[in-house]
């Protein structure tokens, strides 16, 4: 699995990180990124969908969903304590190595998901620390028909390898919204997943 389905799972990363752009002009990624005043950072991204909440929400916990647009491996126990776990290959065995694996700590439908990774394939630029971060998915509607998405990531230290793992979720998360603000607003029709 390459690691540019992280966020998406997902990242929900994998909160897929990267996605092909379907608009000439990418649409516009806002960064609320931020350090807390224990010096820890939190990683902000977010994106205005124009589509309900309930179709956004369905682009990160609905398997069929997110099998179409953006991972070919998905299996979901969306419950409290449950998880969420991706794979680029559709034949790789549940739970192995080239899966990423997220705990659900809690959500509400189609309004939070806040999620704690447990297992991501080798190669993530600083992964060993991937499981101190929290990711927390917001979709606050905006209008019955447009949503704002943010992608959150709490818990960045300092160091070496926060500053990897950030900086390559910082690099890949505007993409994965761009390619998740593509897949909701097309009707009747879903984005590829990313081939790299």
């Amino acid at each position: 699995m390459g690691v540019s389905r992280l966020f998406a799972w997902p990242a929900l990363a994998t909160l897929a990180l990267a996605g092909p752009l379907l608009a000439a002009e990418a649409p516009r990624v806002t960064d609320s990124s931020f350090s807390e005043s224990n010096g820890e950072r939190v990683l902000q991204e977010s994106i205005v969908v124009e589509a309900p909440a309930a179709r956004v929400w369905k682009a990160f916990t609905d398997e069929a969903t997110i099998r179409a647009w953006n991972a070919p491996l998905v299996h979901i126990d969306l419950r409290n304590g449950g998880t969420i776990e991706e794979g680029d290959d559709a034949k790789a065995a549940p739970d192995g190595p080239q899966t990423v694996r997220h705990r659900i700590i809690t959500y509400l439908p189609e309004r939070l998901l806040v999620l704690r990774n447990i297992a991501a394939p080798p190669g993530l630029p600083g992964g060993e620390l991937y499981p101190s971060i929290v990711q927390i998915v917001t979709l606050e509607p905006l209008t019955d028909k447009e949503t704002l998405v943010t992608l959150s990531g709490a818990g960045y230290g300092a160091g070496a390898s926060y500053d990897k793992l950030y900086n390559f979720f910082r690099t890949h998360n505007g993409a994965y919204l761009v390619s998740l603000k593509a897949q909701c607003e097309t009707t009747g029709a879903t984005v590829p997943p990313d081939t790299r």
